[in-house]
């Protein structure tokens, strides 16, 4: 990764790769001390790009599976509560 993915992210670094989420659930994710280059893994997973990350023998990182475990969690409360 270069210096640009390795920073932190930030919450509007967040919007800008996730798309629009609710305040809390950037909260949970900022929490965890995000690289860009993470929430770049999480968009392409998120995307169905996954197979891409795959492809090339590799997991996502520690840090992107955190996001994607916060938007996993915030997926089910939401379906649950439109049930």
């Amino acid at each position: 990764m270069t210096a640009q993915t390795d920073r932190p992210a930030t919450a509007s670094d967040i919007r800008h790769v996730l798309g629009d989420l609710d305040d809390t659930t950037i909260s949970k994710i900022l929490s965890s001390n995000p690289s860009l280059g993470a929430l770049s893994e999480v968009a392409l997973w998120t995307r169905g790009d996954g197979d891409l990350i795959a492809r090339e023998h590799r997991e996502l990182s520690a840090q992107a599976e955190a996001i994607a475990e916060v938007l996993r969690r915030e997926d089910e409360e939401q379906s649950d509560d439109a049930s």
